[in-house]
C-alpha cells in the first residue's frame, strides 16, 4: 500500500509545473545525505585501517616474541656439548644444561648382569601352579645368605583361580612391574618359567611362597629355607673407575656419577680408558642474541613503517596518531635501553656488553665495536652476559634457596626470617624393648601390622615366617623394605624411614615426607607386635616451616615457605634446610622474560591491543547504527520533500484550472470577441 502510494506522489511531481520535480527531489536527498554519508565513510575507513594495523602490530609482536623464547630460556645458556673418545665401550646417552664442564677418564672393569632363576618343568602352559601369593624382594646373595637391599622395592603377586597357571603366573609377574621380566621357555610337555631380575649385585631375587587353599606355589621359593629355581646367572654391578675413583652402579645405564650426564656401558676393557670431555656450548647463546637484535631491528622497522607520516600501502601510516603505536615502541625501548631490575654487576644492560642503539632506533652488534666489544664480553664474562637475559635467583646462604616463582613475581632483594623449621612425622617404638631380643626369630609369631604413612594406610603386612633377624638394623631394613612396597604407598610416593637404635634398643619410623601432614600411625597390630615396642596409635606428626619474605608472613607447606598473594613477592617460594635462620634472596628476570612478559601483555586475549581492537569494533558498530539513523532521518527529509512539491503542483494545477475558466468566461462576455 504504501509503495502504491509513493508511486502515486511520484507520478504527480511535475505533473501540472512541467518541471521535472522528482529529479528535483532526489538531488536534494543527495545534497542532504552527502555531508553524514562522507564523514561516516571517512571514519569507517580509518577505524577498518586502524583495526588492520593491529593486526599487523599483533603479527609484527608475536614474531618479535617468538624470537624471545630461546634468549629467555636458561638452557639456551646453559647448553652443554660432550665427546667421547670410544663408542664401542659406552656413550654418552643425554646431557643436561647442569653438566659440569670438565674431562673424565673413565675404565669400564665390569658391566653390570642380572640374575636369571629356573623353575621345575610343567607340562603345559595353563598347568596348574596353586594359589596363594609369592613375595619377591631383592638383595644379596652370598653363600647361600640372603642379604636384603632396603632401597629396592619388591612385591606380593597374588594367584588365585582366575590365574592359577604357569601362564597366569607369568602375567601376574610381569603386570606387577618391579622389573622382573618373567617367560615360558620350552615346548612339548616341558615348560619352565624363567625370571631375569633387574641388573645388579644388589638386585638378586628372594621369593618366599605362602599357600592358599589349592597348594602348589612352594614349588617356586627361592630362599635361605628351600630353593626351589636353579640359579642360571647371578647378578652383578657395573664397576668403573672414573678419575682414578672406583663406582660401581646396578645398571649399565649410569646418571648419578657425572652431574647431568647420563651414559651407558656396553663392554668391559679395564685396560682401556675412555674419555669424556664436556664443555660449554655457547653457540645456542650468540645464535639466540644475533637473532634478538635482527628480530628486534624487524620489529622497529615495522612499526615505524606503520607510525609513518605518510600513507600508502600495506598499512604505511595506519597508526599515525594511534596512541597504542606510541605505547608499544615506548615499552619496548625502554626496557632495551635500561638497566636489567636486580641486576647489580657490571654488565646489566645491553650496552654494557656492546649491543648499541643508532639513531634510527635499532640496534647493532659491530663487527670491529667501539666502546665495550660483545665479542670480547661475551667470551671472558660470559656468566654476567647470561645474567642479562635469563632469570638468576642467589641466596646469602646456602641452605635457604628459591624454589619457585610465578610471573607476577618482581625482581628485587628480599629478606626472609626463619621462625620454625619443617620437621618429619615420626614414631618410635618404646625405648629397650629390643635391647638384648637378637638373634629374633620369627617362627610361630604373629608379627603383622596395618599402618598408615602421610594419610595412606597399607594393606596388612606381614613378617616372614621362619625368618631369623641377627641385628636390629636388618630387622628396621626389613620392615622399611615391606612398608615401603605396599602398592598404596607406592601409587603416592610415600615413604618411611627405619631405623635401629643400638643404645636404646628403639625401632624409629620416619615419614619421607616435611609437614603438618607427615605423620606415621600403627592402626592394627598383630599379637606379638609388642615385642618390637610398638603399640597402636599415632607418633609425632610433622610441622610446617614458618617464617616471613620481606617482612610478611608466608604460607609453609613442608619445608617450602610461600609468599602470600600481592606485593612485589607474590609467586615467590623458598625451599628450607635446617639450620638457617635469615637470608637474603635475590631474583632478577632478566631482560629475554621481561621483553616476553611485555610482549603478552599487549598481545595476549586481554592485553591492550584486544583491547583496543574491541574499542574499534564497537566504534565500527556505531558507525552502522549511524547509518541505520541517517537512513531514517533521509526517508523522512524525502517525505517532506515530496509532500512540499506536491502541495506545489496541486497549486500550479489549480491556477492553472483558474486561468482555463477565466479564458471561457471572457470568450463568453458581450461585446467580446472570441479568440481565434
Amino acid at each position: 500500500m504504501a509503495n502504491d502510494i509513493s508511486s502515486s506522489i511520484i507520478n504527480q511531481l511535475g505533473g501540472g509545473s512541467g518541471i521535472d520535480t522528482k529529479q528535483l527531489v532526489d538531488q536534494l536527498v543527495e545534497l542532504e545525505r552527502a555531508p553524514t554519508q562522507n564523514r561516516l565513510d571517512q571514519r569507517e575507513a580509518k577505524l577498518e585501517a586502524q583495526i588492520s594495523a593491529l593486526g599487523l602490530v599483533r603479527s609484527a609482536m608475536d614474531e618479535f616474541g617468538a624470537s624471545l623464547d630461546a634468549l629467555a630460556n636458561p638452557d639456551t645458556f646453559n647448553a652443554k656439548q660432550a665427546s667421547i673418545s670410544d663408542t664401542m665401550l659406552m656413550a654418552v646417552n643425554s646431557l643436561n644444561p647442569e653438566a659440569v664442564p670438565g674431562n673424565y677418564r673413565i675404565r669400564v672393569e665390569q658391566v653390570a648382569q642380572s640374575q636369571s632363576l629356573s623353575s621345575g618343568q610343567f607340562e603345559s602352559t595353563s598347568s596348574p601352579v596353586g594359589t596363594g601369593s609369592l613375595t619377591i624382594r631383592f638383595g644379596d646373595w652370598d653363600d647361600g645368605a640372603f642379604t636384603l637391599d632396603a632401597s629396592a622395592e619388591g612385591a606380593t603377586i597374588e594367584i588365585n583361580e582366575s590365574n592359577n597357571s604357569l601362564r597366569g603366573l607369568r602375567d601376574a609377574i610381569n603386570a606387577a612391574d618391579i622389573g622382573v621380566q618373567a617367560s615360558i621357555v620350552g615346548q612339548n610337555g616341558s615348560y619352565q618359567l624363567l625370571l631375569t631380575g633387574p641388573t645388579g649385585a644388589t638386585r638378586e631375587m628372594e621369593i618366599t611362597a605362602t599357600e592358599g587353599d589349592v597348594a602348589g606355589l612352594s614349588a617356586f621359593n627361592f630362599n635361605e629355607a628351600d630353593q626351589q629355581f636353579t640359579q642360571q646367572q647371578e647378578g652383578k654391578d657395573a664397576i668403573l673407575s672414573i678419575n682414578g675413583l672406583q663406582v660401581s652402579r646396578n645398571s649399565n645405564v649410569i646418571s648419578d656419577v657425572i652431574e647431568g650426564v647420563e651414559f651407558e656401558v656396553f663392554n668391559s676393557n679395564p685396560d682401556e680408558e675412555i674419555s669424556i670431555n664436556i664443555t660449554e656450548d655457547r653457540s645456542m647463546a650468540e645464535q639466540a642474541i644475533r637473532d634478538f637484535v635482527d628480530s628486534y631491528n624487524t620489529f622497529i622497522q615495522q612499526m615505524q613503517f606503520l607510525q609513518s607520516n605518510e600513507e600508502g600501502e600495506d598499512g604505511q601510516g595506519s597508526l599515525r596518531g594511534d596512541p597504542i603505536g606510541s605505547n608499544v615502541v615506548n615499552t619496548i625501548r625502554e626496557m632495551m635501553s635500561g638497566s636489567v631490575p636486580a641486576l647489580d654487576d657490571a654488565f646489566s644492560s645491553l650496552a654494557s656488553i656492546g649491543i648499541v642503539t643508532k639513531k634510527d632506533g635499532t640496534l647493532e652488534i659491530p663487527s670491529n665495536g667501539w666502546g665495550t666489544d660483545f665479542d670480547k664480553v661475551f667470551d671472558q664474562y660470559y656468566d654476567q652476559v647470561k645474567d642479562i637475559f635469563i632469570p638468576r635467583t642467589s641466596s646469602s646462604d646456602s641452605r635457604l634457596d628459591v624454589f619457585d616463582y610465578s610471573e607476577r613475581t618482581q625482581a628485587g632483594t628480599y629478606e626472609v626470617e626463619i621462625t620454625q623449621h619443617a620437621t618429619r612425622g615420626t614414631y618410635s617404638g618404646v625405648e629397650g624393648a629390643l635391647a638384648g631380643g637378637f638373634p629374633l626369630d620369627t617362627t610361630g609369631k604373629d608379627y603383622s601390622f596395618v599402618v598408615a604413612v602421610d594419610g595412606r594406610e597399607t594393606a596388612e603386612i606381614t613378617l616372614p615366617e621362619d625368618k631369623v633377624y641377627n641385628s636390629g638394623a636388618e630387622l628396621a631394613k626389613e620392615l622399611q623394605t615391606l612398608i615401603n612396597s605396599d602398592a598404596a604407598l607406592k601409587e603416592s610416593n610415600t615413604r618411611v624411614n627405619i631405623s635401629f637404635d643400638d643404645a636404646t634398643g628403639t625401632l624409629n619410623f620416619e615419614s619421607g615426607r616435611y609437614g603438618a601432614s607427615s605423620k606415621i600411625d600403627f592402626l592394627s597390630l598383630g599379637a606379638d607386635m609388642a615385642d618390637f615396642g610398638i603399640n597402636e596409635g599415632a607418633g609425632t606428626t610433622g610441622q610446617d616451616v614458618q617464617g616471613t619474605i620481606n617482612g610478611r608472613e608466608g604460607m609453609g607447606f613442608g619445608n617450602i615457605l610461600r609468599a602470600y598473594s600481592g606485593g612485589p613477592t607474590e609467586g615467590l617460594a623458598v625451599e628450607v634446610a635446617p639450620g638457617v635462620d635469615t637470608a637474603t634472596i635475590n631474583f632478577s628476570w632478566g631482560l629475554g622474560a621481561s621483553l616476553k612478559s611485555a610482549v603478552d601483555s599487549f598481545t595476549s586475549n586481554s592485553g591492550f591491543i584486544s583491547e583496543r581492537e574491541e574499542t574499534l569494533g564497537k566504534n565500527l558498530s556505531g558507525i552502522e547504527e549511524d547509518r541505520e539513523a541517517l537512513d531514517r532521518r533521509i526517508e523522512a527529509f524525502r517525505a517532506r520533500q515530496e509532500a512540499q512539491f506536491l502541495a506545489m503542483e496541486r497549486i500550479v494545477r489549480s491556477l492553472n484550472s483558474s486561468g482555463d475558466f477565466l479564458d471561457g468566461i471572457i470568450d463568453r462576455l458581450p461585446f467580446t470577441a472570441p479568440k481565434g
